[in-house]
């Protein structure tokens, strides 16, 4: 196509010879595709020691967050970090070293220390592969020894325990070593989470400083609630006044009340002593006082020293027939016992 324009002379030699030279493309659909447990797998690291790796270890990840069987090519490993890179923007890398940005945040450019935390990550990394080729190592020339001293080979029995033995040695040398930089790895995670708190908590001091200052000093908060409080007040009293139109929002007089509450008092019991002496009017003037002499036969008086008591008992009451009248009855009969005491006084006198 580009040798018929520049036959035809629509298109410039040199610029025909460009578009002729071999490039590499990449579609961006296929990589959104793919790259989608990989950037769970990005995102799932928080750690700052955890976020840096290198070129091998990210190789690895990113093949088993794929789910391929084989390691990633090199320019698999390309296309993959320069679009989580330059699209994503999910970290950086700089040669052997990558590190994933925080959650939230944008990627920082790989430090010194960066690069010092990948070396001992990838030399962790190596110590361990080490010590699972040694324990392979080690059983194998153990199996070895087993079948020289069954066929009853003796040197190459001690050759292989030998190299056991070396390899024994190495291991526990190794071991030992990778204790140590765990031991030295544990110290730099303490301390890069002990940075991300100090940088947590050294915001949220410029947070809470800020805040005060909004806030004001304490006068000026007491201030305030004061208002408040004023404001409150004005409000639930003009509240009252619409609930209660036309009414005096005063405090109540209690003595006012005392003197009112006493004056009905006495008011009920006028009425009621005025009730009572008009019944006891009415219970007087309906009382018959009987005759005297419908009550006295000849027999009554029989003993004279009876007689005498009685009379005792009339006189002591201290009124005589005659004030019946003026006196409160509480039914015939005391009337009637009245007069009999007065016939058995009278009869006696004549005796």
């Amino acid at each position: 196509m580009s040798w018929t324009m520049e036959q035809m002379g629509l298109m410039p030699r040199h610029l025909s010879t460009e578009i002729r030279t071999p490039r590499e493309f990449v579609l961006i659909s296929n990589i959104e595709d793919t790259v989608g447990e990989l950037m769970t797998y990005v995102q799932r690291r928080s750690s700052l020691v955890d976020r840096i790796l290198t070129s091998k270890m990210f190789r690895k990840d990113a093949a088993a967050a794929l789910g391929v069987t084989s390691e990633l090519t090199d320019s698999d490993l390309r296309i993959l970090l320069t679009y989580l890179a330059r699209d994503k923007q999910v970290l950086t890398y700089d040669g052997n070293v990558i590190k994933i940005a925080a959650p939230d945040e944008s990627p920082d450019s790989v430090s010194k220390e960066d690069r010092a935390i990948a070396s001992l990550k990838s030399l962790m990394s190596e110590i361990n592969e080490q010590i699972s080729l040694l324990k392979i190592r080690i059983v194998a020339l153990g199996e070895q020894s087993l079948k020289a001293i069954e066929s009853k080979n003796r040197s190459l029995a001690l050759t292989a325990l030998r190299s056991k033995k070396a390899a024994e040695t190495v291991l526990a040398m190794r071991t030992n070593t990778l204790f140590q930089l765990e031991d030295v790895y544990q110290n730099i995670e303490q301390a890069s989470d002990q940075v991300t708190m100090i940088r947590v908590m050294r915001g949220s001091a410029e947070v809470l400083r800020s805040l005060n200052a909004k806030v004001g000093s304490t006068q000026d908060v007491e201030d305030t609630l004061d208002s408040l409080r004023h404001e409150m007040g004005q409000v639930e009293d003009v509240g009252t006044a619409i609930s209660h139109p036309g009414q005096d929002n005063g405090d109540v007089d209690e003595d006012k009340v005392d003197e009112e509450l006493d004056a009905l008092m006495c008011e009920s019991r006028k009425a009621e002593e005025e009730k009572a002496t008009e019944q006891t009017m009415r219970r007087l003037a309906s009382v018959q006082v009987p005759s005297c002499s419908d009550h006295i036969t000849p027999d009554v008086i029989e003993d004279p020293q009876q007689t005498t008591t009685t009379e005792t008992q009339v006189f002591s009451r201290g009124y005589d027939i005659g004030d019946l009248d003026h006196k409160s009855l509480d039914s015939p009969l005391d009337g009637e016992r009245d007069c009999r005491n007065r016939q058995r006084n009278k009869t006696w006198e004549r005796s």
